[in-house]
Order: structure tokens, then C-alpha cells, then sequence
């Protein structure tokens, strides 16, 4: 009970911490709950009241001497405003890396309302964890704006340009109060205050820092400042107002708006790419000179200003630095066929791209822009395809993965049916006489022949396949023995039958059986098949060729 009696003499009446049942803990104690999933109850001044920070749920801000933190509930309508003492219980659970307290119970406190004032940090990446959930107050540039499907975002950077590191500024689009910010535009000096929230959509993903305002009075954007005119200047002003009315139509506004309009255009495609999908870096002389968020995510660094003035050879392999080079040098827009390489991250983990390369003007500077997409899924989808193939091109039939995929299921089926299946081998008698008298196009046409025969003369149950080279294998299920036996003879009918008119050379293949004994694996009893087959054919005279 020690913490709960601080802080109920910090928030409320002495008086009424006899009335709460469950001990208070500070918020920061609270919070390192996150993995026990224990009901705690905190207490505090809030920060962000109902309908600020979503318009749709319960969520609200609060915090203490310790710390602050989110207070959020689908069940909850208390109304809860900026200033009041409230006390709630629930579980602190993490929501996409950022920290709230689910919350079932809550209750506000009959204690004055007082003002919030906000305190002021820096964008700091190093300082920032310290103020999560805490209402806080930045001034910074804008490096970036846009919208996504969940809202509308800032990005901040430092007032000082030797700072890296960006903190967002979010306002979802249930927000309670409807907040533009259109208006702002890239470079911007900007003032914002609002709850500080950490966010992240995958474990792997890198720790976005943001900032969700409460009302359009949180973000101040400095207008230029005005003077009045004196009154015995009227005159004056009246034709100063004539002579603007005439400028408005001189080739000196019509060049105003064009450049209003390329600095808007600037800021669009700095929005496309800062939201692309695709790793792009901008280098010239070896160093990279611009580079969009997903750059910075694939080669793990914090984000993209950290990226700025490193040499690109810190992340592409020496083999490929040639390859990455724009084609000539009149930056005539000629663009390298998409190659297939790895770059390195940070951490020193290669990752698999396809990559473009293209010569660009960048700062009127000649320079290669370099775009990367990540395919190291679809490599992985390549090869498990490549894994998959069962089939032999040359005759259709099974190849060695496709005969052990299917002989292990009969096999095992022979198992649990005790009955013996036979295997039989065969191979074409002299296919390199065939190659070196006639070319290996004839020794193609024997292979698929006698392929066809094979197949032709075995049931639709039995599993044949070209083992490789001059050699077929097939696995004769229950029965085989028989239809073994006469399998030679069947053969050489087959191949006679189907042999193409005008084929100047013999074709012929030698059979040799032997039964599969269930109970040894396929592998063992593929071996003792082949060596048995060797020794019936040394015994006959029937050597391979």
C-alpha cells in the first residue's frame, strides 16, 4: 500500500484513498507489467481527454511523476477532460510496440481540474523514450508530409541541421477534432504538442517515434508577421494596391506561379517517395546524396538522413559497384536491364534485390539513381518451384525426385498390405554408339522411344521414370511378378511397333527384375534391385554401353 498512498496524496483527497480497494502503482512500475499480463491499477493527471485522440473508442491520455501512458477501452463512456484525476485498472498489453493500459474500470477523482502545460524536448531518437505516453511539446522542420489509408502524417527533423533522426506527427482519421495539415508545406518551421507514442506494424520493422496532437490549437505553423499601415498613409497604401492589382497580371506573377507550382510538385514527389514501396538512392563521386524510408529499412539503418554522405560501397559488394554505374554519362535517361545481386545492411546481413540503374540530375548535379526491391521471398518461392520439379523434360516421364515422391507412398502402402512389388530396371544398349555415329540429337529420339515403349506396355498403377542417362526404372505393384517376367519380350515388341520410319540405326534396351522387399527402405532396396540387375546382366553377356 506504500504506492498507493503517495500517489493518492499526490492526485486526491486524502480522505478518499480508504474508499479504493486495489493498491496504486506508479506508471512506470505499471508498465513493466507489459509481459505478465497482471491487473494493476495507476493514477494520474490527464493529459488528453475523451474524443482527442480517437473519436470512436475510449482513449485517453494520462501521467504521473514516473511516467505517462494510454488509457484505452471499447466498453468505457466516462467523460474525461484535460486536467482531471483519474484512477483505472486493467492490463498493460503492447498495441503495435506501443504500450496502453486496456482498461475496465476507471474513475474521476472529485478533485479541481487544473492545466496541462506541455514540456518541450527536441527531436531526439535517444531522448524520446523517456517522454512515452507523456504530453510534450516539439518545434522542428517539416521533412515530410502526406496521407495513408489510416490518417494524415508530418515528419519532423531537427531545428539543427547536424541532428539526424525524424518524430511523426499522426492524426488518425477517427481523430476527435478534424485537424488539417494541409497547409503545411515541406521545410516548414513548425510547433507541436500533443502525447508521445511509439509505433510499429512488424516485430522487424524499425520504431517509429510519433506524436498524436489534440486539438488544431497543437500545431502552431509561424505566419509572417504584418504591420499595420498608418492611417495618413492611405493614400499611399490605395495606390500601392492599384500598382499590386496591375503586377498581378505582369510576367512577374505568372512566373510566381510557376514556381509555386514546381515547389509543389517538388513536394508531391518527395511524398511518392518517401511512401515507396522500393529502396531509392540518389549517389554521385560514391556518396549517397538522397535516400527514401524504405532504403533506410532495407539496409537496417535508423532512417534515411543517416544514410546521407555514407559511401555507397558501405552496402553494395565490390562485384556489383561496376554494374551499379549509370550507362554513359550524358544523363540521356537510359536505364540498365534489371540485374539480380545482394546488397549489404548495417548489420552486415545481405539481403537479395533487383536492381535498376539510371543516370539523373540531382541538385543540377550529374548522378545515378539506383532502385532495389527486396525478392528475397520470391527467391525462396523460386527455388521451393525449382524443388517441385518431378518431371524429366526430354520424355515426360518421372525424373529420380519424382520416382522416390511416388515409389516411397507405394512402398508404403506395400507395407500395410504385405504384398511384394517388384522393380524393374532397364537401359538401352548402346546409346553411345548411337551419339557418336549419329549425334546426340538420334540418341535423344532412342531415349524418348523406348521411353514411350516403356510406358506403354505397364499399367496406369505402376511407376516408371528415366533414371538417368540410357536408364528407366519402373515399380510394379501387387501382382508385378508375372507381368515381369515378360516384360522383355513386351518391351522389344513395343519399341518395334513404335519405331519412326527412317531411323537408320537399331534401338534396344535390356530388362532386368527384381523383387522390392517392403520391410528395408527404398533406398537400401533400390540398391540391392540395381546390383542385382548388374549381376544378371554380366551373367547373360548383356554388358551397358
Amino acid at each position: 500500500m506504500r504506492h498507493f498512498a503517495i500517489v493518492a496524496a499526490l492526485v486526491w483527497p486524502a480522505a478518499l484513498v480508504s474508499q479504493q480497494p486495489r493498491a496504486v502503482m506508479p506508471i512506470a512500475q505499471a508498465m513493466r507489467t507489459v509481459d505478465h499480463l497482471d491487473t494493476v491499477t495507476i493514477a494520474g493527471r490527464v493529459t488528453a481527454g475523451t474524443g482527442q485522440l480517437q473519436s470512436t473508442v475510449f482513449d485517453i491520455a494520462i501521467e504521473d511523476s514516473s511516467g505517462g501512458i494510454r488509457i484505452f477501452s471499447r466498453t468505457l463512456e466516462a467523460d474525461v477532460h484535460v486536467g482531471d484525476s483519474v484512477v483505472a485498472t486493467g492490463v498493460v498489453k503492447r498495441y503495435r510496440g506501443n504500450l496502453e493500459l486496456i482498461s475496465n474500470e476507471l474513475t474521476v477523482l472529485p478533485v479541481a481540474r487544473i492545466t496541462m502545460t506541455p514540456t518541450t524536448i527536441a527531436v531526439d531518437h535517444e531522448l524520446l523514450p523517456t517522454y512515452s505516453g507523456r504530453l510534450v511539446r516539439v518545434r522542428g522542420r517539416v521533412a515530410g508530409f502526406g496521407t495513408s489509408e489510416g490518417g494524415q502524417f508530418l515528419r519532423l527533423r531537427d531545428l539543427n541541421p547536424d541532428e539526424s533522426g525524424t518524430l511523426t506527427i499522426w492524426v488518425p482519421s477517427n481523430h476527435g477534432e478534424p485537424i488539417d495539415l494541409s497547409r503545411v508545406r515541406y521545410e516548414d518551421s513548425v510547433t507541436v504538442a500533443g502525447v508521445i507514442a511509439s509505433y510499429r506494424d512488424n516485430d522487424d520493422d524499425p520504431l517509429i517515434w510519433q506524436i498524436v496532437p489534440r486539438t488544431r490549437s497543437d500545431i502552431n505553423v509561424p505566419q509572417p508577421t504584418r504591420t499595420g499601415i498608418p492611417v495618413q498613409w492611405l493614400y499611399g497604401a490605395l495606390a500601392l494596391s492599384l500598382l499590386a492589382a496591375a503586377w498581378l497580371y505582369t510576367g512577374r506573377y505568372r512566373a510566381y506561379k510557376q514556381v509555386r507550382a514546381l515547389q509543389e510538385t517538388e513536394a508531391r514527389y518527395h511524398q511518392l517517395l518517401a511512401l515507396s514501396p522500393d529502396a531509392v538512392l540518389v549517389h554521385a563521386g560514391g556518396e549517397i546524396r538522397f535516400a527514401n524510408i524504405a532504403a533506410a529499412r532495407l539496409l537496417g539503418v535508423e532512417n534515411e538522413q543517416a544514410l546521407r554522405g555514407r559511401s555507397i560501397g558501405d552496402f553494395v559488394p565490390a562485384e556489383l559497384r561496376e554494374a551499379l554505374q549509370a550507362p554513359g554519362s550524358q544523363g540521356d535517361g537510359e536505364q540498365t536491364p534489371r540485374l539480380r545481386g545482394q546488397l549489404r545492411s548495417q548489420t552486415g546481413r545481405t539481403v537479395d534485390v533487383e536492381l535498376t540503374v539510371g543516370p539523373c540530375l540531382y541538385l543540377d548535379q550529374p548522378a545515378v539513381v539506383l532502385l532495389a526491391r527486396d525478392i528475397t521471398r520470391q527467391l525462396r518461392y523460386e527455388r521451393d518451384l525449382q524443388a517441385l520439379a518431378l518431371v524429366d523434360e526430354l520424355t515426360g516421364l518421372a525424373n529420380r525426385r519424382g520416382f522416390a515422391f511416388f515409389a516411397e507412398a507405394e512402398v508404403a502402402r506395400a507395407r500395410r498390405e504385405n504384398h511384394t512389388s517388384v522393380v524393374v530396371f532397364a537401359d538401352i544398349d548402346g546409346l553411345k554408339q548411337i551419339n557418336d555415329a549419329h549425334g546426340h540429337a538420334a540418341g535423344d529420339i532412342a531415349i524418348r522411344l523406348v521411353a514411350q515403349a516403356f510406358k506403354g506396355i505397364l499399367r496406369e498403377s505402376d511407376i516408371v521414370a528415366r533414371w538417368g542417362g540410357d536408364e528407366f526404372v519402373a515399380l510394379i505393384g501387387e501382382g508385378g511378378e508375372a507381368v515381369a517376367n515378360q516384360l522383355g519380350a513386351r518391351l522389344a515388341g513395343a519399341i518395334a511397333a513404335l519405331r519412326p520410319a527412317g531411323i537408320s540405326f537399331p534401338v534396344r534396351a535390356s530388362v532386368g527384375v527384381s523383387s522390392l522387399d517392403p520391410t528395408l527402405p527404398l533406398a537400401e532396396a533400390m540398391e540391392r534391385a540395381d546390383a542385382a540387375l548388374y549381376v544378371r546382366k554380366g551373367a547373360s553377356g548383356d554388358r551397358r554401353s
